[in-house]
Formats: structure tokens, sequence, C-alpha cells
């Protein structure tokens, strides 16, 4: 892994014209696969509404190749809400049979036991969301309609009962930086924990986001409470820049300037040539925790 991440660090410092030759290795990468969602959560920064559609289930198919190819080694399925896609099951399956490690991002509300015995084989991490320890709370901030925390750990049990790894992202904003966290964070017992300052994305949550915004202070007391479960932080400023993300088109974007630029889909100009249209910023990356032992 080092070899091939060796000279990564260098490719944001490098005129664009040079790009072309500096292999970009994306070892990483959260694939935003459907583009819709069945909850509304009012921060949310992946509605995409400037993207026209999904991609159909043939081309879909051929993107963990495409990746797995370019030196990708762990593949996130995220939304959207993933499970909205008809395909996930047969992209989970095609993903671990080319070797790569699996995550599920999911609000977890279309989990079914039999559809998760389904995709165990192929699945090495389920990550869930949840905000707060309060139903009220999680109504407000739009997820679900009163009992997504209850079904949350329910999938969740469902899921350590087949021996899946439990990660859990937790959003904090104005509604519940003041909250303990702990009840629901000694329930479930993850084996990664993230916790993300709400992020303001322009033309994605802009609209809605104002009023949830904390101050790195208040993100900063929060984490501090809740220190003896690990939490693994990320400020806003660690968010930007730092992460590899196609789209439902499987179109690299980033976030570097405070919206979202979207490179040619991969399956029109492959991985190498797509990664040339945007910012990725190893060091960022390696220093949110990024790198970790997911195998």
């Amino acid at each position: 892994m080092k070899k091939k991440l060796a000279h990564v660090n260098k490719i944001n410092n490098i005129p664009l014209q040079l790009k072309e030759k500096v292999k970009l290795v994306p070892i990483s990468v959260n694939w935003h696969v459907w583009k819709y969602c069945n909850y509304s959560c009012t921060f949310c920064f992946s509605r995409f509404s400037e993207v026209p559609k999904n991609l159909p289930k043939e081309k879909a198919l051929i993107v963990p190749e495409l990746l797995a190819e370019a030196g990708t080694e762990k593949l996130t399925f995220a939304g959207g809400e993933p499970l909205l896609c008809p395909w996930l099951s047969n992209l989970l399956r095609i993903s671990k049979n080319h070797g790569l490690t699996t995550m599920l991002i999911t609000n977890a509300s279309l989990v079914t036991r039999s559809y998760l015995e389904k995709i165990s084989e192929y699945l090495d991490w389920f990550c869930v969301s949840i905000d707060s320890s309060s139903e009220a709370i999680e109504f407000r901030l739009g997820r679900g309609r009163g009992s997504h925390i209850k079904n949350a750990l329910h999938v969740v049990d469902l899921a350590r009962e087949l021996g899946i790894k439990i990660k859990l992202n937790t959003v904090i904003t104005s509604l519940n930086w003041k909250e303990d966290f702990s009840p629901i964070l000694k329930r479930i017992k993850p084996d990664r924990w993230k916790v993300f300052q709400v992020l303001p994305i322009q033309g994605q949550n802009d609209s809605s986001i104002g009023p949830l915004l904390i101050t790195t202070e208040q993100f900063q007391e929060y984490l501090q409470r809740h220190q003896q479960y690990n939490p693994i932080a990320e400020f806003n400023d660690d968010m930007i820049g730092s992460y590899l993300m196609l789209d439902p088109l499987a179109r690299f974007f980033d976030n570097t300037h405070g919206y979202y630029r979207y490179s040619p889909s991969i399956i029109d100009v492959g991985v190498e040539t797509a990664l040339n249209y945007i910012t990725w910023n190893y060091k960022k990356f390696e220093k949110r925790g990024g790198l970790y032992k997911w195998k």
C-alpha cells in the first residue's frame, strides 16, 4: 500500500497540465450510488438535484471493476439512500469478487433480515446514521418519522448477528451538540464512530442549513464530552478535499470550493483521466483517519 501511495501527496502541488503524469491511486472511494432518498434530512449534503438521473444497471455494474483495476481497496456505497437501488446486492457481490472491502452507509429504514442475510456474504461494514438519543430530535432533523433510532438499533443487532462490522455516523448540529450520546454508544458499541461537524455545501443544503450550524468550540465541547468513546472527529475543514467521491453517474466530484465540481464519468473516460478533474488532498485524507484496518 505504501508504494502505491508514495507519490500521491504531490498531486495537489503540481500544475493541472502535469497531473496526467502522476498516477493518483483511489485507494478508498465513496460512491453515492443512488440520488434519491426516503428521508428528508435538513443538513443533507448529497441531495444531487443537479444530477439528472442514476446509472442504468448495465453501466453501474461496470464501476466496481474499473475502480479495482485502478487500485481501489475499499468501496463505500452511500446515497441518497443506497437501499433504493434495485441492483445494490449485485454491486456488492461484484465488488467483493474483485477483492474490494465493502461498506454500506444507510438510514436502515429499508433493511430487512432477509435482505441483510442476502448481502452479508459481500458486506464487510454496515454503517448506520444516528445523530441523537432523542427520537424527537431525529424527527426535527428529518431522520425518519419518529422511530428512526428504534429501527436503526434493531438493524444493527441483525448485522452483528451476521458478523458484519458496525460503523456509526453522527452529525452534530445546533439541536444535539449539548447532548449526552452515551446511551446510544453503550448500546451499539460500534467498531468505528465518526462524528461530523454539520457541513454547509452550496447547492445542496444551503437553503436549510443555517439554523443548524455550530461553532468549532461547540463541536469540540461535544467531542470532549464523549472522548472515552474514541470519536473520530471531522471538523468542517477536515471534510473539504479529503474524500474521493463518485456521484450517481460515476463521476468523481469534490467540495474544495464550497460546492460540487464534477469530472466526466469513469465509464466514459476511465478512472485515471476522471481523477484529473478534481482535487483530492491525501494528507488530509490520512489526517482525518481515512486509512485504517478496514479488512
